[in-house]
């Protein structure tokens, strides 16, 4: 131990730099000048470890200290904490060395007696002093711990008057983009909140002068006067804006964020009271997002997290948790080339590295999905049923009306009791279900022919042959398919010109799943594409919304039961309005791509419980690929951009 004089504090903590081999640490409530910079810059070329504390309990003390601390500190990869009530002054190197005194490292505090301030000190560096020396390095670790902040890039600014719960502002002084997420710390408590707004304020240039309460903060009202009354010419004004604008530059940025949960544990819980004001904001750690991004709505961890991508602007990767997608369904809404169909092909190859024994049946009007699903799964695990141009009515109504487009009216209408013949005969035959038709055993034509041979001709020429010959072909596509043993069943409608035989079609395979997943043990998933097509609202096109539209019939089935026998339902479309509003209401996640169309706007603002104004706003400018995912099968609404 050796008592120092003014004159002897710089050298001696100079010395210690010098016997210093990794560590040196500085507690002071006041640093300054160029000795200061002195021992950072020796430090720096010895590849020392630098840790500071510094004082921070009023805005004199930053006035004081030279915001060159920060900088250089930075410079030579150190870190600086603030303590608000920091009056200690020492310097540690390593285990075995340390300066302790009044002086704060300051040119003052560093000078000799002469020419600074008058300060006395101690060196200690014997082995006799290493115990103090291991009480004063504990010492500097629990100020540093419990009672200072970490001031880092991370730290991106503090919260503003009013705080709410789920709501608040804080001045930004780091560089952060609308829908990033920060880090609240308030009193013991973390929360996660996303930024909805930035806003930007230039204190050289003027507020709005008539919104007085804002004016104080800003250029003064005087100011605003002198450019803008009287008759000034134009040019002029112009000149003195510019002037003005140059003549200083201090920007403020104001973000607006929402909080999206408070951190308890290992859930994530919805906020029940504000911050407090003046609550540090960080750029949350990567592990607290990635913890997040693995919780459903109700803040517990996900029992299987399905990949989708990342979040917008991170590389934090973003998840949707198949258990709740199967339980209580998914909508994926966009407009052509908004990337939803590419992100339902991408999630349906990725369930099985989360769910092997999940079982998947895609409906695909314009044969889309077979080649990127069996590209990434193999040929030996997907299933390809392709129909052919056919027609394949299950009402009775549609082969009458067949028959009329021929010419032959008076075979099907009216009372004769030929007509009466021939209509009991189509009911013999056609019915809406793949066991009970009497397709299994023969064609439309077949039907046709026995009403009366020219009919049958007439149909083959309006319709085709393949249309009205290959009924039988059709229901045994349908239940190959059906009762397919691959993982992914693709049932590929894009040959068929027939809308109505589109949607019965449909509504049979849909009807058969139903009925097996009431009756077994499956666990399944149906993908409708272009859902507007399957299940319409009020018509779509040439097809039906009423009774006969067996595929709607059953679409509102598994959106409403499904869940509880296990078949899960997603529901892709680029026209939400015209999807039946029922389904709609059913889809408690979803997935929503660029959408602009007013109409599918006001369907997905009626029937998307998260779809707020800020979402809806939202939507028309997601550019390609980036979609806002929410509802129960995601921790809260998050941007994500989807995996290429």
């Amino acid at each position: 131990m050796k008592f120092l004089t003014s004159d002897e504090i710089f050298p001696a903590i100079l010395e210690l730099v010098e016997k210093t081999k990794e560590h040196l640490r500085i507690a002071s409530a006041w640093i300054k000048g160029k000795n200061f910079e002195t021992i950072v810059d020796r430090a720096r070329e010895k590849g020392l470890k630098i840790e500071v504390i510094l004082r921070s309990s009023e805005l004199k003390d930053m006035l004081i200290t030279d915001d060159r601390v920060f900088s250089k500190v930075r410079e030579a990869g150190g870190k600086v904490y603030l303590c608000s009530r920091l009056h200690a002054k020492f310097v540690l190197g390593d285990k075995n060395r340390a300066v302790v005194g009044s002086a704060n490292l300051t040119d003052a505090g560093l000078s000799d007696i002469n020419s600074g301030n008058i300060e006395a000190g101690i060196f200690y560096s014997s082995e006799e002093d290493e115990r103090e020396i291991e009480e004063l390095l504990s010492y500097f670790e629990k100020v540093k711990r419990d009672y200072s902040l970490e001031v880092t890039g991370r730290l991106v600014g503090f919260t503003l008057n009013p705080m709410k719960s789920r709501t608040f502002e804080f001045i930004a002084l780091e560089d952060i983009s609308e829908h990033s997420y920060v880090e609240v710390l308030s009193e013991g408590k973390r929360a996660l909140a996303r930024i909805t707004s930035l806003y930007c304020y230039d204190m050289g240039f003027f507020a709005n002068p008539f919104t007085s309460y804002e004016s104080p903060l800003f250029a003064p009202l005087e100011d605003f006067k002198k450019v803008f009354f009287g008759n000034k010419d134009k040019d002029w004004q112009k000149g003195a804006l510019y002037s003005y604008l140059s003549s200083s530059r201090g920007r403020v940025s104001i973000a607006t964020a929402q909080v999206v949960g408070v951190l308890e544990g290992e859930s994530l819980e919805p906020p029940t009271e504000p911050m407090v004001v003046g609550s540090f904001v960080f750029k949350p750690s990567e592990e607290i997002l990635k913890s997040a991004m693995r919780k459903n709505s109700s803040g517990k961890d996900m029992e299987k997290p399905v990949r989708i991508g990342v979040l917008e602007g991170s590389e934090t990767e973003a998840f949707i948790d198949l258990q709740e997608v199967v339980s209580k369904h998914l909508l994926v809404i966009g407009t052509t080339g908004s990337g939803k169909s590419h992100f339902v092909k991408k999630f349906l190859c990725n369930l099985f590295e989360t769910d092997a024994d999940l079982e998947i049946f895609v409906l695909d009007p314009h044969g889309e999905y077979y080649d990127p699903i069996v590209s990434c799964l193999g040929e030996e695990r997907v299933s390809h049923v392709v129909f052919g141009d056919t027609l394949f009515p299950i009402y009775t109504e549609e082969v009458v009306e067949t028959i009329k487009s021929t010419g032959y009216e008076n075979l099907v209408s009216g009372n004769s009791n030929e007509a009466r013949n021939n209509r009991s005969k189509i009911q013999k035959v056609v019915k809406p279900s793949v066991w009970l038709t009497g397709f299994a055993e023969a064609n439309l034509e077949d039907l046709l022919s026995d009403i009366k041979p020219e009919v049958a001709h007439v149909c083959r020429e309006i319709y085709g042959s393949e249309a009205v010959g290959s009924q039988k072909e059709t229901l045994c596509l349908m239940l190959r398919g059906i009762f397919s043993e691959k993982k992914v069943t693709i049932f590929d409608f894009r040959k068929i010109t027939d809308p109505q035989t589109r949607i019965n079609i449909a509504g049979l395979v849909m009807q058969e799943l139903f009925r097996q997943s009431k009756e077994g043990s499956f666990k399944r998933l149906l993908v409708l594409e272009e859902a507007h097509n399957f299940a319409p609202e009020k018509g779509y096109g040439d097809v039906s919304a009423g009774r006969e539209n067996l595929s709607l019939t059953f679409a509102r089935k598994i959106a409403s039961e499904g869940r509880k026998f296990n078949l899960g339902l997603i529901a892709v479309t680029q026209r939400p309005a015209q999807v039946s509003k029922y389904v709609l209401s059913q889809m408690n996640s979803q997935v929503m791509f660029r959408t602009t169309n007013t109409n599918d706007l006001s369907a997905i603002s009626t029937y998307v419980e998260s779809a707020g104004e800020e979402t809806l706003a939202l939507l028309p400018t997601l550019r390609t690929g980036t979609a806002v995912v929410s509802g129960l099968a995601v921790p809260f609404p998050v941007l994500v951009h989807v995996e290429s």
